[in-house]
C-alpha cells in the first residue's frame, strides 16, 4: 500500500496580497515562488501530496463498493458515483509555460470552465480559478507587470489531486479541512498518475449527499428486515398465549424500528408459561439482546412439557447471558480484555398460571405483577429480586427465587417493562411513575384486560404528549378465568 506523503504547504505570492514593494523585488518574489512551486511539485511528483496511493484502504474501499452494488441491485435511478473519477470530465489543461495573458485568451474561449489545471509532462503542478485569476489580472498594472509571467503565478499550487479511484468520502474529508478550497476550485483527478479531467465542489457534494441518502436507505432497509426476524420469533409466543389465555392482552410498542422489549410464551400440560422482559437499550442493540434471551427461554420451555420452575429458568438465563457476553466475574476482573467492553442484561418476570389461571409460581428480576381484587382498592405487589440478570455485578451463580401464591376471585394483573413508568409528560415534565399506573390499575379494576389496556394507551399518550418516547413500552394484562 502506497503511503500518504507530506501535503504540499500552499505558497502564497506576494501579489495574492499586492504588498507594497519595488518593482525589482516583486518580480523577485514571484519568480522565486514560481521556482519554488516547480520545484515541490516536480519533487513530491505532484500527484503524491494528497491522495494518490492513500485511497487504497481496503475498508473504505469495500464499504463503497458495497454500496455501490447494492443501489445498482436495488435499482437505484442512474448510477452511484462512489470514485473521485466519476465526477471528473475531461477538459482540456494548460502548460506551465503558457503566459497569464494567454491564460485570460484561454479563458474566453472556454466561457464553461471555472477552474483549469496546469500541467507539465502529464503530471498536474497547479490548478487556476477564472474568478481568482480575473479578479487580480484585472487590477491597475497587473497587464503590464504579469502578462508575459508564467500563469503558474496565479495557480493554486497545491490543489486537492485524487486518482481516479479515490473514494468520495476521503475527498470530501479533505474538501472540510481548514482552508480548503475544494467546493470553490474543485479538484484535479489524475489516472495512473497523469492529468485526466477536474470535479467540481458542487458534484462533489451532490455524490456524497447521494451516498449518505443511499447508506441510509439500505440501514432503513436492514431495520426493517432486522424487525421482521424480530417479529417472527415472537410469532409462536402470541398464538400460545391467544390459546391459553385468549381475554388476555399483550400490548408491545417498540421505540424504534426494533425494540429490546419482549416476550415469551408457552402452554405448558396444565396451564402455560410467561415471560415479560425488558433487555438493556432498545432499538438494534436491545434487539439483539431478545434474540439471546428468546433463544435460550425456546431451548428450555417446550410446548406441553411440564411446567418449569420460573426461578430456575430464570437463574440459567442470567448464567447463560453472561456467557455470552463474556461478563463473567473472572472476564471482569480489571486488566483483562472484556473488563470494559460490556455490562448488558436485563430485567424479567417469569411465571407459571396453572389451576386456571388461580395459582401463581413466579420469579422476578426488577419487574414485578401488580394485582387488584374486584371490591378492594388497595394493589397487591408480587415482587421477586433486586437483581438484574446478566449484567456484571450480578453474581454468576445467583440463584433467582421462585414464589407460590394463589390468586383471588376476580382478580385483574398487569406486568409490565419500565417504558410507560419511565417516560416524560404530564403537565410537569416528570416521569408517569408506577403510582400514577397502579392508581389507574386500582381505579378502572372493572375493565376488562383488553379495555384496560387500550384505556392505558389513550392516557399514556395523553401523558406523553409532544414529548420524545424515551423507552419501549410491553406490558400484559390478564384477569381470573371466566371474568374477560
Amino acid at each position: 500500500m502506497a503511503v500518504l506523503p507530506a501535503r504540499i504547504r500552499k505558497i502564497y505570492i506576494c501579489h495574492h496580497y499586492f504588498m507594497p514593494m519595488s518593482y525589482g523585488g516583486y518580480i523577485f518574489a514571484v519568480r522565486f515562488a514560481v521556482r519554488k512551486i516547480v520545484h515541490a511539485c516536480r519533487q513530491a511528483d505532484v500527484q503524491r501530496h494528497l491522495i494518490e496511493g492513500a485511497i487504497q484502504v481496503a475498508s473504505i474501499e469495500d464499504l463503497y463498493s458495497s454500496i455501490a452494488n447494492a443501489a445498482s441491485s436495488a435499482g437505484a435511478h442512474g448510477s452511484l458515483a462512489v470514485h473521485a473519477g466519476q465526477l471528473a470530465s475531461a477538459v482540456p489543461a494548460i502548460g506551465p509555460d503558457m503566459t497569464n495573458a494567454g491564460l485570460q485568451e484561454f479563458f474566453r474561449d472556454h466561457p464553461d470552465m471555472e477552474t483549469v489545471a496546469i500541467v507539465e509532462d502529464d503530471v498536474p503542478v497547479g490548478l487556476v480559478n477564472r474568478n481568482a485569476f480575473m479578479e487580480q489580472y484585472s487590477k491597475p498594472f497587473s497587464r503590464e507587470l504579469f502578462g508575459k509571467k508564467s500563469c503558474l503565478g496565479f495557480a493554486d499550487a497545491a490543489p486537492l489531486i485524487a486518482a481516479e479511484d479515490a473514494p468520495i468520502e476521503v475527498l470530501v474529508r479533505h474538501a472540510v479541512e481548514p482552508d480548503a478550497r475544494v467546493m470553490k476550485d474543485g479538484f484535479i483527478c489524475t489516472r495512473g498518475g497523469k492529468y485526466f479531467g477536474l470535479g467540481t465542489g458542487m458534484s462533489l457534494l451532490k455524490a456524497m449527499s447521494d451516498i449518505e441518502a443511499e447508506k441510509t436507505r439500505q440501514l432503513l432497509s436492514s431495520i426493517d428486515y432486522a424487525s421482521a426476524i424480530q417479529q417472527s420469533n415472537l410469532r409462536s409466543s402470541n398464538q400460545e398465549l391467544l390459546a391459553a389465555m385468549p381475554a388476555a392482552q399483550l400490548t408491545w410498542l417498540p421505540r424504534d424500528v426494533v425494540g429490546g422489549d419482549c416476550y415469551f410464551f408457552r402452554t405448558t400440560k396444565n396451564g402455560i408459561f410467561g415471560a415479560i422482559i425488558d433487555c438493556t437499550g432498545h432499538g438494534v442493540p436491545g434487539a439483539f439482546m431478545t434474540l439471546i434471551a428468546l433463544s435460550y427461554l425456546e431451548n428450555q420451555v417446550a410446548s406441553g412439557a411440564e411446567e418449569p420452575d420460573p426461578g430456575v429458568v430464570l437463574s440459567g438465563l442470567n448464567t447463560y447471558i453472561k456467557k455470552v457476553l463474556g461478563q463473567r466475574n473472572e472476564e471482569k476482573k480489571p486488566g483483562s480484555q472484556a473488563a470494559d467492553k460490556s455490562d448488558d442484561g436485563m430485567d424479567a418476570f417469569m411465571f407459571v398460571l396453572t389451576e386456571a389461571a388461580s395459582a401463581l409460581h413466579y420469579a422476578g428480576a426488577r419487574l414485578e405483577l401488580a394485582l387488584v381484587q374486584p371490591q378492594a382498592e388497595e394493589v397487591s405487589l408480587f415482587e421477586g429480586d433486586r437483581m438484574g440478570v446478566g449484567y456484571s455485578d450480578t453474581p454468576d451463580d445467583f440463584i433467582f427465587r421462585s414464589h407460590r401464591v394463589r390468586l383471588p376471585a376476580g382478580y385483574r394483573a398487569l406486568v409490565t417493562t419500565d417504558g410507560v413508568i419511565d417516560q416524560i409528560g404530564g403537565p410537569k415534565s416528570i416521569a408517569h411513575g408506577r403510582r400514577r399506573l397502579y392508581q389507574m390499575l386500582s381505579e378502572e379494576r372493572a375493565l376488562a384486560p383488553k379495555e384496560f389496556s387500550a384505556l392505558l394507551l389513550e392516557r399514556f399518550a395523553e401523558w406523553q404528549g409532544q414529548q420524545r418516547r424515551r423507552d419501549d413500552v410491553c406490558f400484559l394484562a390478564f384477569a381470573a378465568e371466566g371474568q374477560a
